[in-house]
């Protein structure tokens, strides 16, 4: 079996089906060829497509003369120690080159698609415990950015579409996290899309609500002073009014507790049915959760919240209707 990795520097191993072996870059046209074929698997193209994908910028007749060149290269490559891999890369009758979906093929950005695709087209209350661990090994999956090193437009376009989907698995794990009152966990998904992209001023707003659910008030101030100085700093423009009206309404709750005492308040003692360990975010005494209850347990807490930040004493109902 050939194990293709195209997250961060593209690599390539030969292993037996159950283990890999030591992974080697392939640099060069050959590399190039490679990673084409490996995005679209099961496409097969004609070397003229080809031709305009990857070099557009030398004449046909020549190019095509060259890339016969760097096949019989890639092949060459691919069939000696230590990857020992034949057709992997074949050519069907008509003449067209393709990585076919029956070769005998490892690909990571597959294996990532695979895990984080079905959950992420899914609505977020028909999630089951099973798609939150496909989306957790998907991400896990995400070591870097794909092909990175490589500056041509196509891998710039399957650069950024895999990235969008790593921010949107990112983003989906954060709200079911915090739907499970796994507040750290939620934080660290926040934090991670924003190592990413930093300029998410709507991920600000949630880690700014998420601090303060997690009894950091002055975590959540200091994340409106950074989320600013990103959009300053980047696009020369102040925070949203959303945002605005968030950090306010954090600020004026810590304002009207200065006299209190010097530690953060407790928030108010959960509704024990409420209750779910964070290590086990889908279970309950009663059983499993469903996504619903979830939802509607969110729905509780936001009211809540809303209260404390609005400084008064009116109590949210004492459950939320299904």
């Amino acid at each position: 079996m050939l194990y293709l990795y195209l997250f961060g520097h593209l690599s390539v191993a030969g292993g037996d089906g159950a283990v890999a072996g030591a992974a080697v870059e392939l640099p060069g046209r050959p590399g190039s060829l490679l990673a084409y074929l490996a995005l679209a698997r099961g496409r097969f193209f004609a070397r003229s497509e080809l031709v305009a994908a990857l070099w557009p910028e030398q004449t046909e007749g020549g190019t095509i003369r060259s890339l016969n060149t760097v096949l019989w290269r890639l092949r060459k490559a691919l069939s000696r120690p230590p990857l020992q891999q034949r057709e992997v890369v074949v050519c069907d009758r008509r003449g067209a080159i393709g990585l076919p979906v029956e070769a005998d093929l490892h690909l990571d950005v597959d294996e990532f698609s695979r895990l984080v695709g079905p959950s992420l087209a899914r609505p977020l209350e028909q999630l089951q415990p099973a798609d939150v661990e496909h989306l957790r090994r998907g991400v896990g999956l995400y070591r870097d950015d794909i092909l990175a090193g490589f500056g041509e437009d196509w891998a710039l376009r399957a650069r950024e579409l895999h990235r969008r989907t790593l921010l949107n698995a990112l983003g989906r794990l954060m709200q079911l996290s915090a739907l499970a009152q796994d507040y750290p966990r939620a934080i660290g998904y926040a934090q991670d899309i924003l190592d990413r992209d930093a300029l998410r001023e709507d991920v600000h707003r949630e880690l700014m609500r998420l601090y303060l659910l997690n009894g950091q008030r002055a975590r959540a101030l200091q994340q409106f002073e950074t989320c600013r100085a990103s959009l300053r700093r980047e696009l020369a423009i102040e925070p949203m009014r959303e945002t605005m009206a968030v950090y306010q309404r954090i600020a004026d709750s810590a304002v009207g507790r200065a006299s209190e005492a010097q530690s953060a308040p407790e928030w108010p003692a959960q509704p024990a049915w409420l209750a779910i360990p964070g290590d086990h975010a889908f279970a309950s005494p009663e059983g499993q959760l469903t996504l619903r209850e979830l939802v509607g347990r969110a729905h509780w807490y936001v009211a809540q919240a809303d209260a404390r930040l609005r400084g008064t004493n009116e109590e949210p109902d004492a459950r939320p209707s299904a």
